[in-house]
């Protein structure tokens, strides 16, 4: 969306970061083989390097909420039993 924003195509904000675009689209897509460095050069790039410190938040208001609506609505006990017995 910042990138969106600044009306940057991904071949402009790859070619400020010096990566590909490829790279870009797998960061924006949150493929987990970007590496850290590359999201904290974006950041950086597009003057967002303060929400570094939001990243591992305990008490991100938007992921709490995200982490909520994944709970079952519903927990119940297991009737069968668990063997034990090796």
């Amino acid at each position: 969306m910042a990138r969106k924003r600044r009306q940057w195509t991904i071949a402009e904000l790859a070619k400020k970061i010096g990566v590909s675009s490829p790279t870009i689209m797998a960061l924006e897509k949150g493929e987990p083989t970007v590496s850290i460095g590359i999201l904290v050069s974006t950041l950086w790039t597009l003057g967002l390097e303060s929400e570094l410190r939001n990243l591992a938040n305990p008490n991100d208001i938007e992921g709490i909420k995200l982490m909520n609506a994944r709970l079952p609505k519903k927990i119940r006990t297991s009737k069968r039993t668990l063997d034990n017995d090796f």
